[in-house]
């Protein structure tokens, strides 16, 4: 039931003005993401499954992603104030950012072999990589 709830917001918020301010870049590239794993004292937690996929588009806060799945290593993706790590690849080489997603749907006809998508917002980010990122975004905007 929940899924047909999410199902229609999404399609109801097509008919009214679409709460996002950041212009949106529509591009596909690939993103691996896993769980962050927070360290315990001094022990090193285990290396986190991994879920590669796709974005669909981009703005300087936030990310819409294509993924196959949204449950990993037991646990749901797009659960309440999950940081997930994501990494991105862009063409100069890949990026790293903290992610916390916001709203998930499960589509009714995948993209790239992706059955949900994940709207997601960017909580942290390093300097060099965030420069990258918003180069990138910012010349796709431009054309």
């Amino acid at each position: 039931m929940p899924e047909l709830i999410r199902s229609v917001v999404s399609r109801v918020r097509v008919y009214f003005k679409d709460r996002r301010q950041s212009l949106r870049l529509r591009t596909r590239l690939s993103l691996t993401i896993s769980l962050c794993r927070k360290s315990n004292g001094n022990k090193l937690q285990p290396r986190a499954q991994a879920l590669k996929g796709y974005t669909r588009d981009m703005s300087l806060n936030g990310l819409a992603l294509l993924l196959p799945k949204v449950h990993l290593d037991g646990h749901h993706l797009a659960a309440e104030g999950r940081e997930l790590e994501l990494t991105l690849e862009l063409p100069g080489g890949p990026i790293s950012m903290q992610i916390i997603p916001h709203r998930y749907e499960q589509l009714e006809v995948s993209e790239c072999g992706c059955g949900y998508l994940i709207g997601a917002k960017i909580v942290q980010i390093g300097d060099e990589d965030r420069s990258r990122y918003s180069i990138f975004i910012r010349k796709g905007l431009a054309g």
